[in-house]
Formats: C-alpha cells, structure tokens, sequence
C-alpha cells in the first residue's frame, strides 16, 4: 500500500473519530451507568437477601440497553477499520 494512500485513510480515520466523538461519549455515559445500575442493584438485592434464582435471571436478562449502547460504541470502529481497509459499507473493496 503506497504511502500517501495509507496517510489519506489514517486522515479519514482521525475524522471519523472526530465525527463521532460526542456520539462515543453519550453511549460510552449510558453503558457504564446502566452497568453500574444493574449491577448495584443486583448486589444490594443479594445482599439484603431479597432475590433468588428466578429474579436474578429476570434481572439480568432485561440488558438491550447495554447491548444497544455497546454496540453503538463498536459501530464506529467498524466504520474507521473498513476505511482502512479499504471497503466500502457493504464490505466489498
């Protein structure tokens, strides 16, 4: 790969993040506080006693805004490494 071309994706790479820095921050914000929800609460539920087998696993089962969150965070870095490697959004070259 000559050189210019790698220095042209690096750029578009460093704008992508830029593009998506406050998007990051939002998601990245909404996934560490409803980790530290379910958690949290989870732990104050074992630890008063108040929760067997059949709430745990309800508790744990209901995490799509973690997922999403997380998967939001991901998303762009997918985006920056199809730059790099020079594809499209479809993945072909």
């Amino acid at each position: 790969m000559p050189e210019e071309t790698l220095r042209a994706k690096m750029q578009a790479v460093k704008e992508l993040v830029e593009v998506f820095k406050i998007e990051r921050l939002v998601h990245l914000v909404m996934t560490a506080f409803s980790l530290l929800m379910l958690f949290g609460n989870a732990a104050l539920l074992i630890y008063e006693r108040k929760a067997d087998i059949a709430e745990l696993t309800m508790f744990f089962g209901a995490t799509g805004l973690i997922t999403y969150s997380a998967n939001r965070l991901l998303r762009m870095w997918d985006q920056a490494l199809r730059v790099v490697a020079g594809k499209n959004s479809d993945g072909d070259n």
